[in-house]
Formats: structure tokens, sequence, C-alpha cells
């Protein structure tokens, strides 16, 4: 009975594993997927082994029926399959959580791994195992036990293997496959001690345990995700509602002045008094369109245009390092140095960092060394539209200001970079005017705001490549989230006539669905390059400047874009709805039926 102790408890655990495991709705992930094959290998391997220990108590340990030899013979093989496919499973689990860059490198090994498997797994067939007996233990040795140690082995010892080259970057994923190793000495004493304990199942139990609590745990990771997004969404939208709040109140200022002086030009006698108020309109005419057309015409941002280098970096380390050597500037003086940070910032740009920390860098060197006391805040917002991230920095002090004239002599310096300029770049601390140049030479643009005795806030505009891969994973996973867990689909609807399209939205609020709309086919194709991914397409067929059947077409050269997408026809144009479905669209939409044709295919969807 002693020897049916230990797999018998290792198969009510791995039971019980299986049964939370299963029970709960988990996100199918490659990752899932092999560990739930661990799982089910683990506990058939506990089964074999707990029924041949049962088997062999209920008769003659020395006088084994031919039944009895059989099903060992079975059995055992049986075992030996579910240990190596087991053994391989946790070798591409190893390869996944490493791997994580370029994780399609995996699927042509994991092809191999199963042609391997498959003709191990015939060979075992063919060979027969020898049934050893020693007093009332029954072991095995011969046959299929070679190949089946020799193949656990390897895979095994490959595990281990990449997670010892690859320790630097070690997660609390790997933690099972480092116990491993410890398991392996443990086990190796063991059966040097007594080679017939079946210690095996719990070892690979006990392996099962400690993945579970070291994967991801499927619930709870949808759970976490999603209040993740939600909390991300709901603070991305307060800041952009924030930002055009704070865009539309400082474009009201400028605004108001130019009327105020236009209002009391023609009171004004002096030629000099009237030059002065042209300057001042004309200053704050410049601010307006600067902020129009470079802040908030979002549909200028284009990755083609951004200049420099593009190496990757930290946004979050840039920032911290330059308020590190800022606040070691600024030394005893009584300044107070405030820095936020949007939480909408990419984790991860590509661009020159280097001219980026330089510019940052020489804008709050001027502010210090004009400010003998008082605030410097420097507040980082971002915009992100496709793969483009708009970085707007707005460095504000409470400084000694510039006269207008000073200003309009900074801003207005458009010779060409000069040597001395050149040799100015390479400093951490620019004067102004090579600063706009470095800001220029990115692609960006640069405003001043300043009053006398008051202050001055400067505003940076430059744009930085973002991670499309990383975008697209968070794409994928959020419909995945939303859709498994929520069971709510994704649509996007192309139509620029805003009358019908409030009126679709106002049909679809109705539904658990996840809307999304644009007023341009090209914009529905470059939010599907960037990795935006959606449940269905609905498609006006009388766009302005494209029409339903080029927008599809378009759609058909991206690969691996399998969306669905719906055109929507004028009650005119119902009897050509077969050429529509012909052409590739996957359905249709009449207009003056829009609702109950909604309704029907979001049921469908």
């Amino acid at each position: 009975m002693k020897e049916l102790q230990l797999p018998s408890c290792a198969l009510i655990f791995s039971i019980l594993l299986c049964l939370i495991y299963f029970s709960k709705k988990k996100v199918k992930t490659v990752e899932n997927k092999i560990y739930g094959m661990m799982l089910l290998m683990g506990t058939l391997d506990c089964l074999i082994i707990t029924i041949e220990r049962m088997l062999v108590i209920s008769g003659n340990i020395n006088d084994i029926t031919p039944l009895i030899n059989t099903i060992l013979q079975i059995t055992n093989k049986v075992d030996y399959i579910a240990l190596i496919t087991l053994s391989s499973c946790l070798f591409i689990y190893t390869l996944i959580i490493t791997m994580t860059k370029s994780k399609d490198k995996i699927k042509p090994i994991i092809k191999i791994i199963s042609i391997i498997n498959f003709i191990i797994f015939i060979i075992m067939l063919f060979l027969k195992v020898e049934l050893i007996t020693s007093g009332n233990i029954i072991s095995v040795s011969g046959g299929p036990i070679i190949p089946a140690f020799i193949t656990c082995g390897i895979y095994i010892l490959l595990s281990i293997f990449i997670t010892l080259v690859n320790i630097h970057k070690l997660s609390k994923k790997h933690i099972p496959i480092v116990s491993i190793i410890f398991i392996f000495l443990f086990l190796m004493f063991i059966f040097k001690t007594d080679p017939y304990i079946m210690i095996i199942s719990i070892a690979v139990t006990f392996v099962n345990y400690l993945m579970y609590f070291t994967i991801e745990n499927p619930d709870l990771k949808v759970v976490n995700e999603l209040l993740r997004n939600r909390e991300l969404v709901e603070k991305q939208m307060e800041d952009k509602s924030r930002f055009l709040f704070e865009m539309s109140q400082e474009i009201k200022t400028p605004t108001k002045n130019i009327l105020s002086v236009v209002k009391n030009y023609d009171k004004l006698d002096e030629d000099a008094d009237k030059k002065e108020s042209i300057g001042i309109i004309e200053n704050n005419a410049n601010n307006i369109l600067f902020k129009l057309n470079d802040i908030l015409n979002i549909s200028s941002m284009d990755a083609s245009k951004i200049k420099i280098s593009n190496n990757e970096y930290n946004t979050l380390n840039l920032f911290n390092n330059i308020e590190n050597i800022t606040k070691n500037f600024i030394g005893n003086k009584n300044i107070k140095l405030e820095i936020d940070i949007t939480d909408n910032l990419p984790k991860k740009l590509y661009g020159d960092d280097v001219k980026l920390k330089q510019i940052i860098m020489s804008v709050l060197f001027n502010s210090i060394e004009n400010t003998k006391e008082g605030l410097i805040s420097v507040k980082i917002d971002s915009i992100v539209r496709y793969d483009v991230c708009r970085l707007i920095l707005k460095i504000s002090d409470t400084g000694c200001g510039m006269s207008l004239s000073k200003i309009n002599n900074i801003l207005d310096d458009n010779q060409e970079l000069t040597e001395i300029d050149v040799k100015k770049l390479d400093k951490l601390d620019m004067d102004l005017k090579a600063t706009i140049k470095a800001v220029k030479l990115l692609g960006g643009s640069f405003n001043i705001k300043s009053e006398e005795n008051k202050g001055s806030t400067f505003t940076i505009v430059i744009d930085q490549k973002c991670d499309i891969e990383e975008k697209t994973n968070i794409m994928k996973d959020a419909l995945k989230y939303s859709s498994d867990v929520f069971g709510k689909k994704r649509i996007l609807i192309v139509d620029d006539d805003k009358e019908e399209l409030f009126k679709i939205l106002n049909i679809l609020s109705k539904y658990n669905v996840d809307i999304n709309t644009t007023m341009s086919s090209k914009d529905c194709i470059d939010r599907i390059k960037s990795g935006e991914l959606y449940n269905l397409i609905i498609v006006d067929d009388e766009l302005k400047n494209s029409s339903a059947m080029s927008l599809l077409k378009e759609l058909k050269r991206l690969k691996k874009i399998k969306t669905p997408v719906i055109v929507m026809l004028d009650k005119s144009k119902e009897h050509f709805k077969k050429y529509y479905i012909e052409d590739g669209f996957k359905d249709f939409i009449i207009k003056d039926n829009i609702t109950d044709d909604i309704e029907k295919i979001i049921k469908n969807l």
C-alpha cells in the first residue's frame, strides 16, 4: 500500500488543479493551451501509475497473468508518450516566455517537435516493455523506456539551458524551469537510495502547481487587464479633454488681445503706437496659427516627416534623467521644480533622444537663469495617432520674462545653421536661438509666450515614432479580452455624412458593441495598417473622396486582414446588392431600412 500513496496523492492534486484551471474562463493564448496540455499529460501520468500500482497490489507479484501483463505493456507506453508530450510542452513554453520578441520563429520549431515526437511514438509502439520484479515491487526496463527517458531528458535539459543562457532577463514564469534543476538533483538522490520509489508523478504535479501560480492566472489576468485598460482609457479621455480645454483657453487669450487692439486702433495718433499695435496683432495671430496648425491638427502627423535618428529610448528614463540634472543645476536657489507627465505617454519611442534632451535642458537652464525664485513647471502631453506620437512639452517659469521685441528677435531668426550653431548643438546648454534651430532640425516647432516681470512659457512640439508591434499586440489583447469576457464586438463605421453617422450611432448604442467612426477611407486604411482590429467594418457606398468598392479593394490588399465589410446602399441601388456580395462584401444595409438591417447583422455577428 505504501507504493500507492505517492501516485494516488499526486493524482488527487492533479485532478483538483485541472478542475480549477479548466472550470474558469480564460484567454486562449498559446501559453495557456500548452499549460492545459501539460496538466492533462501530468494527470494521465498520475492515473496510469496509480492503476499500475493497484493492479500489482491486487494480484500476485510473482505470478502476473497475461491480461495484467498486456495492460501494463499498454499503460507504460501511454505513460511514456504522456511524459514526452509533457516535457516537449515544457520546452515550447520555455521558448515562448523567453523569446518574447521573436514568437513567429517558434511556430516552425513546434512543427519540428511534433514530427519528432510522432516518430518516437511510432517506434515505441513496436518495442516491448520488460517487467522486473523485486520482492513485492515491480518495475520496468528496456524497450520504450530508453527513447522515452532520452527524449524527455533532452527537452528538459534544453529548457534549463535556454533559461540559464537568458538568466539576465528571467521573469517569475521561469521559476518552474529553474526549480527543475533542484528536482533533478533530488530525484537522483532518491533513485540512488531506492530506485523503486514512484516519485516522478509527484515531481510532475509539483512543477504544474508552480506553473499555475507563475503563469499569468487567466481569470485574474482578464479582470486586471480589463480594469487597467478601462482606467487607461478614462485617463486618456480626461487628459485629452484637459488638453483641448487648455488649448481653447490659450486661443481665446490672443483672440481677445487682437480684438482689444483693433477696437482701440482708430484712437491712436502716433505712428509708433500704431506700429506697436500691429506688432501685437501679428504676434497674437501667429500664436493662434501655431496652436491650431501645429498642435490641434492631428492629421498632419506623419512618420515619414520625422527627422534625424530613430534610436529606441525609454521616455520615463529620459524625463527622470532630465529632472535629476535640473534639480542639481537649481542647487540652493529658492526654485520649485514640478514635472507633470500624462499617463498616455508611450513608454517606448523612437527618435533622437540626445537632441531632445539637449533641447529641453537648454530651455530649463534658460528658465533657471532668469528666475530668482518661484516655480518652474514642465508639462509633458502627447497625442498618439497610429505609429506617431506627438510630444507637446510646455515649460513655464515665474522669472523676469521677455519683451515682445525680444521674443520676435528670437523667433524671427530664419538663417541656416552655421558652424557655430552646429558646435552649440553638441552642448547641453544652448541659447534659445540655437534651441529653436535644433527643434526645426527635428521637424518640430517652438513657441514662446512671455510677459515682462511675470514669466515665460515655452511650448515645444516634436513628433516621434511609436512601437507599432507593441500597439498591435495591445489592440489584439484588448479585442480578445472584450470579446471573450463581455462578448463585446468592435465595429468601425466609415461614413462622411454626419447626420447619417449619428443615426447609425444612435441605433448601435442599444447594443453591447464598441463603436468607432471615421469620415475618411484613408483613415480607415491607416487604422487597419497600424494594427487596430475590428470584428466588422460598415462602409457607406457614397463617400465623397472614395467609394465602398475602392476601400474594399484596399483592405483586400492588406495581408491577414479578414474583417468582414458591409456596404450601406440607397434604396435606388438595392437591385445591385447581389453584385456587391459577389465582389466581396459580407452583407449590405439598405438605408431606408437601416434599423432592421443593422439589428439583423448585429445578431449574426
